[in-house]
């Protein structure tokens, strides 16, 4: 029984990753047992190195192009997302895909459809993604711009309705 004076602490074990990690790496795993090594990925699954290589280590190949993936392969497509021309390939080749997308790019992705149905602009500051990250850019292609980077010190009042920034990272701010 606890007293006024004592206090009690708690001790939470961290996780690591966010879900949507934890998620995509459980369907690798799960790929990899169901139709063995190797299994190709679009495009690393997440950006952690040691992750990565453990994956590698149990079969896991790693491709930046869909064309690396035999006519009729496994894909799994990254926690990252992939925009829909990639989607059509993968369809067109006749593979077999999991899809280990993120629910929260996914949400940002259906976002930035809706800013574009919408006219509105979308600029996405390059900047702020990690390198060789650049699936999400196809979403809305006619509606998006690429920027290096935006200062932070760029008052945002000169936005006006129609251009949005978003970072794909960040779901909740959208």
């Amino acid at each position: 029984m606890q007293t006024d004076t004592e206090k009690v602490l708690l001790r939470v074990r961290p996780r690591g990753f966010c879900a949507g990690v934890v998620r995509a790496v459980d369907i690798v795993e799960l790929a990899l047992e169901a139709y063995g090594a190797p299994g190709l990925r679009a495009h690393e699954i997440v950006h952690n190195t040691y992750v990565v290589e453990q994956l590698r280590r149990r079969g896991a190949i790693f491709v930046e192009s869909i064309g690396d993936v035999p006519h009729g392969g496994v894909l799994v497509f990254s926690a990252h997302g992939v925009p829909p021309t990639v989607r059509q390939e993968a369809k067109d080749r006749s593979l077999r895909v999991i899809d280990a997308t993120c629910p929260l790019v996914t949400k940002v992705h259906l976002e930035a459809l809706k800013f574009a149905r919408e006219k509105r602009t979308i600029i996405i500051d390059r900047a702020s993604r990690p390198p060789g990250d650049h699936w999400h850019f196809g979403e809305a292609p006619d509606r998006t711009i690429v920027v290096d980077s935006l200062p932070l010190s760029t008052p945002w009042k000169w936005m006006s309705r129609e251009i949005i920034v978003f970072d794909a990272d960040d779901a909740q701010s959208v």
